[in-house]
């Protein structure tokens, strides 16, 4: 496993898969305090309210579905870009945890890339 820093996993991210992770009918996990502070900052983003299905521990499930173009509400369409990227929940913040099919980011982090770019 080889450390990414912040400039390549964006590179990665949003010039090779366009933030995959971050669209499609996937569901985000976020802690109680992650739900608070998700729908703070779109709400300070002018991204309207955050639908968070909450779960018993008081944590909350977003689904992309839920949202425009089935992505992240905090997915900005335009750059690929975390729009809370320094804020970014936990599960985010940890991705990838495995060689994921289909992700240039794990290839490179768990040193299945051998193609460097493409």
């Amino acid at each position: 496993m080889r450390a990414v820093d912040v400039e390549e996993a964006s590179s990665i991210c949003m010039g090779r898969c366009r933030a995959a992770c971050c669209q499609g009918p996937l569901v985000l996990r976020l802690s109680r305090e992650e739900v608070d502070d998700f729908r703070s900052r779109a709400a300070s983003l002018g991204l309207g309210p955050v639908r968070a299905r909450t779960l018993e521990d008081g944590g909350g499930l977003v689904r992309f579905t839920d949202y425009p173009g089935d992505r992240c509400p905090m997915l900005d369409p335009d750059t690929w870009a975390c729009r809370i990227y320094s804020h970014r929940p936990g599960r985010c913040r940890d991705f990838p945890e495995r060689l994921t099919p289909g992700c240039p980011l794990s290839e490179v982090v768990f040193g299945e890339d051998d193609a460097g770019g493409g």
